[in-house]
Formats: C-alpha cells, structure tokens, sequence
C-alpha cells in the first residue's frame, strides 16, 4: 500500500514513461507475490491495486500518446453515460477555449441551447477528413420548430479551429470563441447555466454543405462553463470515506413526494476530523426519484440519551417531519452537507474543512426526497459518501440556509412569465451572530422546484449592494450543482442578504404555494462558509395578517386577525369551522416566549416543516387551513373559503399581479434567525424591506448587448426597491374593482 500511495502522489509530475516502468514493476512483483497465496486470501488486495493501477497506466499512455498536453484543460465533463463525448474547456478574459473527444471517425457537433433541444441552439459541427487528414469546423445555428432539421451555417463564422486529429476510433478537435461574438446566431457564453447538446456519426459528410446534425448518437448536459477550476480530489492515506446510504427503501406506488430520513451514527474518532468532500451515492435503477440529500448534525447537547439515539440508529428510519417522527429527531435540522440532482457532490477548498468527530458519539440524519410523479414501486440504496481525514484544515466550515422560509404563504400567482419572490436575512441577524472579521463565502448551491427560472443571492452593504454572492439566470431543476466563488467573498456582520427566485407559470392554472413537493415551491441558498459561526438558517415569509390583506381579505368569519396569526404561529383545531382540520404551529412558540428553551427548541422544525405540509398520507389527505377560512369581509369576497378566493382571482391582470409582486417582494418581511442548537439568536421581527442602490456590473456590458440575443446577461435593476406602506391598500382596492 506504501509502495501504491507513493506512486499515486508522483502520478501528476512523472512523465508517462517514467511513471510506465515504476508501475510495471510493481504490477509485476504484486502478481508474483498474489501466484503464492491461496485463494482465501485474495481479497480487496494488492491484486485488485495492481489491476486498477495497469489500467490507469495504459489510460494515461493512450492520452499523452494522442496529446502530451491534455493538463492544460481546466475542466471537463463526461457528456454521455458511456463515455464517448468528452468536453473539455478553459475559460480566458474574453473568450474560451474548448476541446471536445469523440469516439467516432464522422463528425461531431457541440451546441448550446436554450432548453436542451436544438432549434435556435448555437451549434459549431466539425470532422477530420479520412483522405487527407485536414480538419473542418463550421459555426451554425438551429433552425426554430417546423422550418426543417438541419443547422444552417451562420454568415459570420465566430469559431477559430485550432487542431483537429483522429486516430482508429477517436476524433478531436480544438476550438475557440469570444464569449460574446455579437452575432445574434450565437450565445452569450457567461456563469448561468448552459445546456450543452451534442450529436455525432460515425461518417464525414460527403460535401461540405452535408450537415445533418441529428446523427446516430446525440444527448444535452447542463453545465456551468465559466468558474474557478473544480477542486481536486485529496487523495492519500490520511483521506477515509463514510458511506451514509439507505439499505433497500422501498419507494412506494402512492406517494408522489416521499421525504425519507434516517439516523446514522458516525465513526468513532478519537480525534476532531475534517470532511473536505462529498459525493452521491444514487442507485442505478432509479436515478430519477431522488431529488436530494441532505446530511443533518444532531445536536444532542449534555442531556443526550446516547442509548435512544443508538436505538435510533438501528431503525430503517421514519417519514420525515410527519407525525411519527420522534421529536428528538427536531434536534437533527443543521445541514452538513446538501446535494441535489445533477449535481456531482464537491471538493471544498484546501483552507476548509467542515468538522466531524468533536463527540465521541455523535449522529446524523440522513433526509432523502424521492420525486415519484408517475407514482413508481422501486427499491432504493441511495445516499451520500463523506471524505474525511485527520490532517484538518485551517479554517471549520459550515453550511448556513438563507431564504424563504418554507410555508404556504410562500405564494406564486399563476399564468406568470416571471415572477419574483424573496428571502430577507436581515442585517440584524448577521450583526448578532458573525464574527467581527466577517465569514468567507466558499460556494453556494441555489435551489428552487419546478417553476424556477432565476435565482440570485445578492448581498446588501450599508445602503449598497454588492456583487451577487451567487447568481442563475438560465437554471435547471435538473443540475442543482453548488457554484464555487471566482473570488473571496466576505459577509460582514450587520451585511443583508436576499435570495431572489423568479418562477414562470404560464402553464399553470392554479396559484402554487411553499411546499415539499416539486410542484410546490422553494427559495433556498445553502452557504458553504468559514469560520463556522453558529447561524444555521436566515429567513423571512410574509407577516401573516398582512398576507391575507395584501391579498383583499379583511376578516373571517369566526376568527380576528390576531386570532388566525397566533393559529398559525400556535396550531391547534380551527373549531369554529370544522374539527377535521388541526394544523400544528410554523413556529414553536407563543408571540413573546420565544426565550423559552423548549419553545426554541420547536421554532425551526415548524419553520422549515409547517405540519400542514407533512409528508406522510395522513396529511396528505388533509384539508388545508385555507379551505376552512371563510372570508366575512370584504362583502365581494363574502362567504368564500380563502382557497376559492385565491383560485377566483384575475391573475391575467398584470398590474395585479405586478402590485402583488411588489407588495410581498419590497414590503414587510417577518424574520428569522436560528442557530445551531435551534435557538433563536435574535427574536423574531417585523422588518421593511431595505432600501438600497442595486449593483449594476459595468465591466460585464457589452457594446453590443442592446442586439437581439438568445442569452441576455442581467446585472441587475435599474431602480431601487423602496418598500411602500400604501401599496396594500392600493392592491385590495384594484383586486375588488377587478375581481368582478
């Protein structure tokens, strides 16, 4: 193993016949001494080294052999399942370069598409001619629906080839481009999102006008072009995993949403260790259900009943945060890891590490949301595995949630080509909890559902705001990867920050509401920060009476407004309408005890988990609160339920809906700030929106960005946001005249 360990650290500054001879050696003294074991022996051993060993060998000899300089490429991604389409690229200033590997002699086409398909993509298609050996490339474009199949070459060719070579099953070419071209064919290459679509056949065109890109093999792959280099994986002796994995879940047929978690305990350690990465563990026959993971710190604090907990951790686990949960899971809710689909897990910095081990006996839950919409019977082994070692690094990490909290006043008009909502972490909450030095931002992952389009975590400074922490202008439900900083980033206490998501539901009839399920929605930015602070979660919703008056409704029948916010903030059976529905609190805790210790211990579990979401069967068969609310005033609305009401309302009016927008973006927010331990840092507060002048990136606007483009870059608003104490009264009054 010594031997092996040596060889894997010079693997990187050995030449590749230097590295061949030392490999070759040991391969063939590892095979002398396994012919002298019996079988039994033969384990995972030296014998399955030495095979792993020779095939990397012979991968790395096959590479430098095709191209000696291949280090040079700062990313890359694997684009098929089979590994026959290899991206390659390199960000510069103003351009990128790229290198794509085909397991074809034909041609190849990279494009970049709107939505994964390639009418209007911007696509470049190129080959090496079997005759002679000279390469061609030609910049084109996808053609929109029903005006035919094949790209059409673009008038101005905005791509520069830079090598082209094939040998017996392989063909790569190298090519560059501004990431603007101002050409109206061609994408805006910048830090959103980009769906990456390729096509290939095994044969060269037979003229040089034969383009049909739909070859025998084609696929689409989001990805994030433009970033720091990905942090590579720390490999030697020191660096051991933990599989944190589900044994054999069965995922029901009658479920479409199913939130799964699991007790684990951790290794023993006899020392403080550092997770400095992770990586999904997701079974192979149905990738598609899980949504995503999370890995939960429980804290048991002094009191902890170490027996329950092993107890715990032998059990096959529970439906999240429904009603057989044990209450003590409540202590389980700080992230310490979080990934979510297409995302391929991550490597934190080498000035990071997120700790593990400080108890010697501490557990985690594991929370696993499965997405069955065609309500599927599967089989499940999914989870997620955690590198770790005792070498720590210099800084503790930790992951903090900023956002909307998670209720069903999180609230999306439909028929919406866009629509924003925010998360309001206040500057009061940062000022309380952050060091004097700030934190530094080591990677965000933004996170939202089906409806959303664009997220953003933007960063509030004394009157002004910054650069966006974090920032999606083209996002994809299907590749939540977390995005690393290009440069430090630093939150200082008394900062603000907003997570911003815009959702479009045009397709939808019905408002959609903060929930579990994809059809509902989230707005969420999970922070990867150093030093660790004991801030877990940042969040605002709306203040309940205002909510229900910004949308036209002035009382219920047989409950005032203070009484339908402290059933809300309390729980408890709405008995003067029905006894079938008992909705348990958004927050533990009366109005004014929040001091109390055992309320504290309840606030973010009801915050993050409003009961009448909970997702076991029970309560999916539950009425809503909404359906029991009967509107007594206005006269216009009377005699509705509240969820009649939403569903009557002329959501085609843009004003209405703009006012709307407004309102609950700019105006009053009710926030939250949650520590570690589920205690309140601060109590919870009533705040206006902040005013402030909004970042405009001057250094990103091109000459040309007043063109016509399939891409825009958006920096940011032009106008300050000033919170307006009379757009509540406007709004209820364009809502009645409109409503009928």
């Amino acid at each position: 193993m010594k031997t092996h360990l040596l060889i894997t650290t010079y693997l990187a500054i050995l030449t590749p016949h230097t590295f061949g001879d030392l490999v070759e050696d040991y391969v063939k003294h590892v095979e002398k001494v396994n012919s002298q074991k019996t079988d039994k022996f033969r384990t995972f051993s030296e014998f399955d080294r030495a095979s792993e060993l020779r095939g990397r060998l012979r991968s790395r000899r096959r590479r430098h052999a095709f191209d000696p300089e291949l280090d040079q490429w700062t990313h890359s991604e694997v684009l098929d399942k089979e590994g026959a389409v290899v991206l390659r690229w390199q960000p510069r200033h103003q351009e990128i370069l790229f290198r794509v590997e085909a397991r074809t002699r034909g041609y190849i086409g990279i494009g970049f598409s709107p939505n994964g398909g390639m009418e209007d993509a911007d696509i470049v298609i190129g080959w090496v001619d079997d005759r002679n050996g000279r390469a061609f490339l030609h910049d084109c474009h996808g053609v929109p629906k029903g005006q035919g199949s094949s790209p059409i070459r673009d008038e101005v060719d905005n791509y520069t080839l830079e090598k082209g070579m094939q040998n017996e099953t392989h063909t790569v070419l190298e090519f560059r481009r501004a990431l603007d071209t101002c050409d109206i064919h061609d994408y805006v290459l910048n830090a959103d999102t980009v769906r990456v679509i390729w096509a290939m056949r095994e044969s060269d065109p037979q003229f040089e006008g034969d383009m049909v890109y739909h070859g025998e093999s084609r696929g689409s792959q989001s990805l994030h072009l433009l970033g720091p280099p990905p942090v590579k994986r720390t490999e030697n002796r020191n660096v051991k995993y933990w599989d944190i994995t589900l044994e054999n879940f069965e995922v029901k047929p009658n479920m479409n949403t199913i939130y799964w978690c699991k007790v684990f305990k951790a290794p023993q350690l006899d020392s403080k260790h550092h997770i400095i990465g992770y990586e999904p563990l997701i079974g192979p026959n149905h990738t598609n259900f899980v949504h995503h993971m999370i890995v939960h710190e429980c804290q048991l604090g002094p009191n902890g009943n170490n027996q329950r907990w092993e107890a715990f951790a032998q059990q096959t686990g529970q439906l999240c945060y429904g009603q057989h949960m044990p209450l003590e899971w409540d202590k389980c809710l700080t992230p310490l890891v979080a990934w979510a689909i297409g995302a391929k897990g991550e490597n934190f910095p080498p000035a990071v590490g997120v700790p593990i081990g400080q108890q010697r006996n501490s557990y985690y839950m594991l929370e696993i949301h499965y997405d069955n919409p065609q309500m599927k019977k599967a089989r499940d082994t999914s989870g997620l595995r955690l590198h770790y070692t005792s070498e720590l690094r210099p800084n503790d990490g930790g992951i903090m949630i900023a956002g909307v909290a998670l209720s069903n006043l999180h609230f999306i008009p439909p028929k919406q080509k866009e629509y924003k909502t925010a998360g309001y972490c206040s500057t009061e909450c940062t000022r309380e909890v952050f060091p004097k030095e700030g934190v530094n931002v080591a990677s965000v992952m933004l996170h939202s559902h089906l409806a959303g389009r664009k997220l953003k975590l933007r960063h509030i400074r004394a009157g002004k705001e910054l650069p966006p922490l974090a920032q999606d202008n083209h996002y994809d439900f299907n590749y939540q990867q977390s995005r690393a900083l290009f440069q430090n980033a630093v939150i200082l206490p008394g900062d603000g920050l907003i997570t911003e998501c815009s959702y479009s539901t045009v397709d939808r009839t019905q408002p959609t509401l903060g929930g579990y399920s994809t059809k509902e929605e989230m707005c969420l930015a999970f922070i990867l920060h150093y030093p660790r602070t004991e801030l877990a979660g940042c969040y605002s919703m709306p203040p309940i009476q205002y909510f229900f008056q910004n949308l036209g409704v002035k009382e219920f029948y047989g409950k005032n407004m203070t009484e339908i916010e402290t059933l809300f903030l309390q729980g408890g059976s709405d008995t003067a309408q029905s006894t079938s529905t008992t909705t348990s609190p958004l927050f533990g805790y009366s109005p004014g005890d929040e001091m109390s210790p055992e309320a504290n211990r309840r606030a973010v579990v009801a915050l993050q988990n409003a009961r009448d979401y909970s997702i076991d069967l029970h309560s999916q068969q539950s009425r809503n609160l909404f359906d029991e609310l009967i509107i007594k005033e206005p006269q216009e609305f009377q005699n509705k339920s509240f969820t009649t009401h939403l569903q009557n309302i002329p959501y085609s009016e843009p004003l209405l809906t703009k006012k709307m927008e407004e309102y609950f973006y700019t105006g009053l927010h009710l926030t939250f700030c949650r520590k570690r331990d589920d205690s309140l840092a601060i109590k919870e507060t009533v705040e206006k929106f902040p005013n402030f002048s909004v970042y405009v990136n001057r250094e990103k606007q091109s000459q040309c960005s007043y063109r016509n483009r399939k891409t825009v870059m958006v920096a940011g608003s032009s106008t300050s946001f000033r919170p307006n104490i009379i757009l509540g009264f406007l709004f209820i009054v364009c809502s009645v005249v409109i409503y009928f």
